[in-house]
């Protein structure tokens, strides 16, 4: 073997590792991207899951105000301590129309 020959297979073993390298770099990479995205996609789905757990306790209280505001024995307290009403008012069907005359 000559000298240029054996300088020609060593540059060309060379370039063998040098792409080697660079493949395995990309590898890399792409390996920490997909393991950083799905980092980011579980922190949005535990945020999701989150408010939709506050939104349903959220709508529970409003469930329970709603319930407490039209219950019949609040409404019949304020018809007697606000409006005066008495009992005999309550036996009545009272209705009104849509527009003042």
């Amino acid at each position: 073997m000559t000298l240029k020959t054996t300088t020609q297979n060593r540059q060309h073993i060379g370039f063998r590792w040098l792409a080697l390298i660079a493949i395995l770099f990309c590898e890399l990479m792409v390996h920490a991207w997909v393991r950083t995205e799905s980092t980011q996609a579980i922190l949005r789905i535990s945020h999701a899951q989150a408010g939709i757990t506050k939104n349903m306790s959220y709508k529970k209280e409003l469930s329970l105000e709603r319930d407490r505001l039209k219950s019949d024995t609040r409404i019949t307290k304020i018809a007697r301590t606000h409006l005066n009403l008495s009992t005999d008012a309550f036996s009545q069907t009272i209705y009104l129309s849509g527009t003042d005359q």
